[in-house]
């Protein structure tokens, strides 16, 4: 089964995934990188569930206390992605074995059985490999560029204008050059040819720090709109800027530097308020033990409808300006 495959299967409500009964895989039971202890599970065959694949490999994530949240994050990542095309892991509300703690269940987006062996080279070890300069608390979307350019990867354009405004609508501030990457798929001759993974790890996303009982002060107009204002990305536009990019800045460079970006970037934004009310209703129906409040739910309704909004608004101020884009390699 293709990770990118077009039907991209919604969890129902009944359906959280009870890890009891899956095995750790042999070869590698703890994630790689990253800060937070992950555990790679391998799925029963035949599958539990329709939006599963018997015999495939999934990474569970438990965080807890107050990074809890990133669990839904990174669900909504995934449900967002349905309607807005942009490749993402699909992942899955579920229940740690033993002791049912909730957790985030995520789909290997490589090694499945009918395509081609791959594998996941991160941002970070080709930066490193060709001497590009690493600044572990703010990245350069520049240096991403050119490393992509340098290895000659296909769709990178493409690629990071819709991750670019997926990562604004929904806040994304960690997509550092470990949570960005290729696979790498070595051909007959040994040449590597490499591709875009999908844009993994979206947890740190949609506000998740902000805590129950100060939800409704977020939800003043004017404390939410200073909050998405503030929100960054995690690159600035190159090793050199002090800072990293706000959000809605870091498309606009973008789209001024790169011939199209702004029509790959509409289509990310074009996700409509029934979409998106649909979407919320939908994590209200779950009986699960970390549950997504009604509070939650109007502070996530009105971040992604403002999110949106700006990134539509510069969108069409920089096409209004003829801005569509400096640059073609």
């Amino acid at each position: 089964m293709d990770p990118m495959r077009d039907l991209k299967l919604q969890q129902l409500s009944t359906e959280v995934v009870d890890l009891n009964d899956w095995e750790l895989d042999d070869e590698f039971p703890i994630g790689p990188l990253g800060a937070k202890p992950k555990r790679i599970f391998v799925c029963p065959s035949p599958a539990p569930y329709r939006f599963l694949i018997g015999g495939h490999r999934y990474l569970f994530k438990e965080p807890s206390g107050p990074y809890a949240m990133q669990i839904w994050s990174e669900v909504l990542a995934y449900e967002l992605s349905r309607s807005t095309h942009v490749p993402v892991p699909p992942a899955f509300l579920a229940t740690a074995p033993r002791n049912g703690s909730p957790g985030v269940l995520i789909e290997f987006f490589y090694g499945y059985v009918e395509r081609p062996p791959t594998r996941l080279v991160h941002g970070i070890e080709r930066l490193q490999a060709l001497n590009f300069p690493i600044d572990y608390k703010r990245g350069s979307l520049k240096d991403n560029i050119d490393i992509c350019r340098l290895q000659r990867v296909p769709a990178w354009r493409h690629w990071w204008a819709e991750t670019l405004a997926f990562d604004a609508l929904i806040g994304n501030t960690d997509r550092h050059s470990e949570n960005w990457g290729f696979l790498a798929e070595t051909e007959a001759d040994g040449a590597v040819v490499y591709s875009m993974a999908p844009a993994f790890d979206n947890g740190t996303s949609l506000g998740y720090l902000i805590r129950e009982q100060d939800l409704p002060r977020y939800l003043e107009p004017a404390r939410l709109k200073r909050h998405i204002d503030d929100g960054r990305h995690h690159c600035g536009w190159t090793s050199v800027d002090r800072f990293s990019a706000q959000h809605i800045e870091l498309c606009r460079r973008y789209m001024q530097r790169i011939i199209g970006a702004s029509l790959t970037m509409a289509r990310v934004a074009a996700i409509d308020d029934p979409q998106i009310d649909r979407l919320l209703s939908w994590c209200r129906s779950f009986d699960y033990s970390l549950p997504f409040s009604s509070d939650r739910v109007r502070f996530v309704r009105a971040q992604l409808r403002l999110r949106r909004d700006a990134l539509l608004h510069v969108i069409d101020r920089e096409a209004g300006d003829g801005a569509l884009g400096g640059i073609s390699t």
